[in-house]
């Protein structure tokens, strides 16, 4: 385990500690659940570890954590830290340093992070879907212009015509919004649970019963909860899970301009800054 992982490691004993105290559950998600299972921890070529919550626990965790937390950790996500261009939210080191190039432009705390992620439920008519699905697709556009990077065909123009109308400098408005949207369906009346917030859209909306009460796992000798179903969970997500991807796809999805476990994101602002 190198030293990004460990910090990244220590956030999340950090998160379940918290989880424990506050009496709300979590389950590990996306290649960390599938770490926990096929590797007892990390995916050797991965750094960054995610959580998911029932949205009623998400919005407590939000409320209540911070007066959890030790100082130098940084409940971030749009409320918080306004500039923050995700609908869920990250629990960052601010003693360290991960600056990812489509973000290094924008004024927000830059720490080593675990991502959490909100639950939410799925509209059960199809009228409803196609309603959410065209929102979801058009808010995406407005607030994502904050970021940079590479961008063509459909998804330029619109990210274009958004910059030109000023949608850069109202991302917390503009997430507002798209959290009250795709949090209108609770998980409660829902067959379908979905992780909005990542980026492999339907392949996030599971059955219910994947999720269910959980089951557990270890994850670097920690304790964790993972989806109870989470063959089917996994299946549905990464296809053949049991096989390792080719060697040239063994690697991290981030990019990033400056990661330091050592020393504190500040320190290479004020750098940049002289």
């Amino acid at each position: 385990m190198n030293e990004l992982q460990s910090k990244a490691l220590d956030l999340l004993k950090c998160f379940i500690e918290t989880c424990d105290r506050l009496e709300l559950n979590y389950y590990l998600v996306c290649g960390s659940a599938l770490g926990a299972v096929k590797y007892s921890g990390f995916i050797p070529w991965d750094d960054d570890i995610d959580v998911g919550m029932l949205r009623a626990d998400y919005e407590r965790f939000l409320k209540q954590a911070p007066a959890c937390l030790p100082e130098h950790y940084f409940l971030q996500n749009y409320r918080t830290d306004p500039a923050f261009p995700h609908p869920f939210s990250k629990l960052r080191d601010s003693k360290t340093t991960f600056i990812e190039a489509g973000k290094a432009h924008l004024p927000i705390n830059h720490g080593i992070y675990i991502d959490i992620f909100p639950l939410d439920g799925y509209p059960k008519t199809e009228k409803e879907q196609r309603r959410l699905e065209w929102h979801k697709r058009i808010s995406s556009w407005q607030w994502g212009c904050a970021l940079e990077g590479k961008r063509s065909g459909v998804s330029a123009i619109h990210c274009t015509f958004f910059r030109m109308i000023g949608c850069r400098k109202r991302t917390a408005k503009l997430l507002e919004k798209h959290e009250r949207i795709i949090s209108a369906y609770p998980t409660d009346g829902s067959d379908i649970w979905c992780n909005h917030g990542n980026w492999q859209e339907k392949l996030e909306y599971a059955p219910k019963e994947q999720y269910g009460e959980g089951t557990f796992a270890l994850f670097e000798g920690l304790r964790v909860r993972i989806p109870e179903q989470y063959d089917a969970y996994l299946t549905q997500k990464y296809g053949d899970w049991r096989s390792d991807p080719p060697v040239e796809k063994q690697r991290t999805h981030h990019i990033t301009t400056i990661c330091d476990p050592n020393r504190p994101y500040t320190h290479y602002l004020r750098t940049a800054e002289k």
